[in-house]
């Protein structure tokens, strides 16, 4: 079997422009564990894309691997292209920003080949994290109250206390703001062009420590891969994430069963999540308020070779080893 293993920013669809130092260190990261993991379970060849900017790592020097080197956009789409056209299997990591795992998702299905991850309409649904918070208050799943920026925010009469300004569509902190105020908040989104401010949602702020579940579904059997504290720092006004630790004292606070109920009540409430999901929330002395929902693999993945004595890529590689029966069945 061959998997394309496809990591946005590492791949070479940003041959163009500059690379951003952290979130190519972040996404180098999450390609050589995940790569390695499967590797380790078995026969198996698999596809990267890569920029030609970056060296090669030592765990790529194997004949499991085949690379695509991108020097150019141009040589991206043609690599790109390729493998949609030649290869059947792919796990896509992408930011949902701007859109950009959905289309790639889209192209995928677009050409007949096997998505191994959420639904389309899973991963349009939790893009929008305005769609979403409506969606899982209208289930009963605590969730900060959302508002549009673009939609009477500056005219509302709203509690003076802190408020997050972040992206619609954002991933991860990417210009994820902290105001201590409703008037800090309201000055803020009136000094910015309109276009920009419609881009926008704003969240009440909620103490707590910032943790994150990470799953992996299939046919609504829900494995719990691990409860991960999420190191973010405030800078200024700016929130910075510096990744994820497993097995903390935060962590613990939260068990596996509450961990295991909350995925459960998310996945009733979206359908067709799949594959590897995250789910972001605030531990606050209420409970879990449910912040954001990754469908993708995130950057706790990491920490969770080194922390679990089950290799968290063995649901994956045993779904692809179903999908290689059916396929030898029907040939």
């Amino acid at each position: 079997m061959n998997l394309v293993v496809y990591e946005h920013i590492t791949s070479g669809a940003l041959c163009d422009e500059q690379l951003p130092a952290s979130l190519s260190h972040e996404g180098e990261m999450m390609l050589s564990a995940i790569v390695q993991d499967l590797l380790r379970l078995g026969q198996i060849h698999i596809t990267i894309l890569r920029d030609k900017r970056l060296s090669e790592s030592d765990w790529m020097q194997t004949s499991n691997i085949t690379i695509k080197p991108c020097a150019s956009r141009q040589e991206f789409d043609q690599n790109w292209q390729y493998c949609l056209k030649n290869l059947s299997f792919f796990l896509l990591i992408a930011p949902e920003t701007d859109n950009i795992l959905l289309s790639l998702q889209q192209q995928v299905i677009a050409a007949n080949n096997l998505y191994l991850g959420c639904s389309i309409e899973a991963t349009s649904f939790c893009t929008d994290k305005f769609q979403c918070s409506e969606q899982l208050l209208n289930k009963g799943i605590a969730t900060p109250v959302t508002f549009s920026a673009a939609d009477g925010l500056l005219d509302q009469c709203l509690l003076d206390q802190p408020y997050v300004v972040k992206p619609q569509d954002g991933a991860g902190c990417l210009d994820t703001l902290k105001f201590d105020s409703i008037q800090q908040t309201r000055q803020y989104l009136i000094s910015l062009p309109k276009k920009a401010r419609d881009k926008l949602i704003v969240q009440p702020y909620l103490d707590g420590p910032a943790l994150s579940v990470s799953l992996y579904v299939e046919q609504n059997n829900i494995e719990l891969l691990s409860i991960n504290q999420q190191l973010i720092e405030q800078q200024a006004q700016q929130f910075v994430f510096h990744g994820c630790q497993v097995n903390t004292i935060v962590t613990k606070k939260f068990t596996d069963q509450q961990a295991t109920q909350l995925a459960n009540l998310i996945d009733r409430a979206i359908a067709g999540l799949s594959g590897y999901v995250g789910i972001d929330f605030i531990l606050t002395k209420q409970g879990p308020v449910v912040v954001d929902i990754n469908p993708r693999l995130t950057t706790a993945y990491v920490n969770l070779a080194t922390n679990k004595q089950r290799n968290p890529a063995l649901p994956l590689w045993q779904h692809l080893q179903r999908l290689q029966q059916q396929e030898a069945y029907y040939a």
